[in-house]
């Protein structure tokens, strides 16, 4: 098996599929993870884990390297080594606009708010020269998927309600509806889900239990399937949260809520396009024509 695993901040592949990633590797496959941001554009993150009230560019782009840092420990938990990590740099709360508003090539690129920058540093470009614009991002999950050559793809399922998730999912099929018309062989995809209302956290949440689909998730958006872990991924898998040390002084009961005896996936095609409207509540990432969708808040 060859699994590629594309993440939107670092920290999803881990809560979404850290036993899957275990398990191939224990059994000979290989494994490459891309995280499309470094979750740089986290403002809360920064002033907890740094102590700063006001934050500057240059401070989100130390905490987008620290981010980067727990992510490469916490792959190495799982068994990866630095060879099957690629990261893109693409802008943190920024990828919805780039689905959307900045698409073309002939459009100024999207400049974060955060960070300041206007395109992936250097040593992140897959392609010389990108830059924040929609068309960048499709061309860089084309080199990556079509240079791993997958035959297992983990996606983000388009109804998470983050911004970054289902942009990330729009991306992906994107790209994958390129290589196709190629004549490359798509590879079996698998979806997993992070932001759904107040899902997993249940009243049982990090006791071990089995992780259920979110009451109220439509039914015609995929098929669940569940992976039951062994003690040894389920303890890789903790381990691997846990070095998600910055994430953990902000969000830890919503991670540990990862932690259970399976995970979970969702595999066929969703019924329906994603729903995904970026920060500024207008522009909305998807290739349906918005005034076909209701009007929905952003959630983070």
């Amino acid at each position: 098996m060859r699994l590629l695993v594309i993440s939107p901040h670092p920290d999803d592949e881990t809560l979404g599929a850290a036993g899957l990633m275990r398990r191939v590797i224990a059994r000979g496959g290989q494994v490459h993870v891309v995280w499309m941001t470094s979750g740089d554009g986290f403002p809360e993150g920064v002033e907890t884990a740094d102590g700063i009230t006001h934050p500057r560019p240059q401070d989100y782009r130390d905490y987008g390297k620290l981010r980067e840092r727990e992510a490469r420990a916490a792959a190495g938990a799982l068994g990866l080594d630095s060879r099957s990590l690629t990261f893109l740099g693409f802008p943190d709360e920024g990828l919805c606009e780039l689905a959307s508003a900045y698409l073309s090539a002939k459009t100024r690129a999207f400049e974060s708010p955060y960070t300041d920058r206007f395109s992936p540093p250097l040593t992140e470009q897959v392609i010389r020269g990108v830059r924040y614009r929609g068309v960048d991002v499709r061309r860089e999950l084309e080199r990556v998927i079509a240079g791993f050559a997958p035959t297992v793809l983990v996606d983000v399922h388009p109804e998470d309600e983050h911004p970054d998730h289902c942009s990330t999912h729009v991306f992906i099929q994107e790209a994958l509806q390129a290589l196709a018309a190629q004549g490359r062989t798509p590879p079996r995809t698998l979806r997993y889900l992070i932001h759904y209302e107040r899902w997993p956290l249940t009243p049982d949440a990090g006791q071990g239990s089995d992780l259920r689909p979110p009451a109220g998730f439509p039914a015609s958006e995929g098929r669940w399937v569940s992976l039951a872990l062994t003690p040894d991924e389920i303890g890789a898998k903790k381990v691997a949260l846990l070095l998600y040390r910055s994430q953990m002084l902000v969000i830890g009961r919503f991670m540990q809520a990862f932690a259970r005896s399976n995970e979970l996936y969702l595999e066929g095609e969703p019924a329906s396009p994603p729903e995904c409207w970026c920060q500024n509540g207008v522009n909305v990432a998807t290739e349906v024509p918005p005034e076909k969708y209701r009007r929905r808040p952003r959630k983070r």
